[in-house]
């Protein structure tokens, strides 16, 4: 199976970054992803560098699995060309997005040439692991093999209380 985590923190041209992930989601087959499983969204706060002196706004977040058609690397290039269709400009590293889509693992496989997958900072994140476990709860990390609650236990306590789940 494979996953992707999408964000969003801008809404572009939608009403919100709500309605632009599911917009995204529906945008998946085009890219060769066809959609098995989506999780429920998250609000989270943003990680990224202050944008003239101001705060960026709360990411949404979700995971999808997916059946893909295409190579790690096509696939990746394809999410990018998806990205910027929802207008991503990659201006400012972790700065402000209208959509970030990352390949968190494709079929527990290891790439380090051309994608880095699993995504390196996958075990740090909660706004991945939480959607991740909603859809997979009995996922392993492809490399150090540990369990989807070993790596959410990890998380630093204040990672697990400001993740806010969206459908309660």
């Amino acid at each position: 199976m494979i996953y992707l985590a999408l964000g969003s923190n801008l809404s572009g041209n939608y009403a919100d970054s709500q309605q632009l992930i599911a917009a995204a989601i529906d945008h998946l087959p085009l890219c060769g992803a066809h959609v098995v499983a989506c999780a429920p969204l998250y609000r989270s706060a943003a990680v990224g560098p202050k944008i003239n002196g101001q705060g960026q706004g709360d990411y949404i977040n979700t995971v999808v699995a997916v059946r893909g058609v295409v190579p790690a690397v096509a696939l990746l290039q394809r999410l990018h060309a998806l990205e910027a269709a929802f207008g991503r400009e990659r201006r400012v590293p972790w700065g402000p997005r209208t959509l970030d889509i990352d390949i968190v693992s494709y079929h527990d496989e290891i790439h380090a040439h051309g994608a880095q997958i699993p995504h390196p900072r996958l075990a740090a994140r909660a706004f991945v692991l939480y959607p991740l476990r909603d859809i997979a709860p009995g996922w392993r990390h492809p490399l150090s093999g540990r369990l989807i609650d070993t790596l959410i236990q990890a998380l630093p306590t204040r990672d697990r209380l400001n993740l806010i789940h969206l459908n309660k």
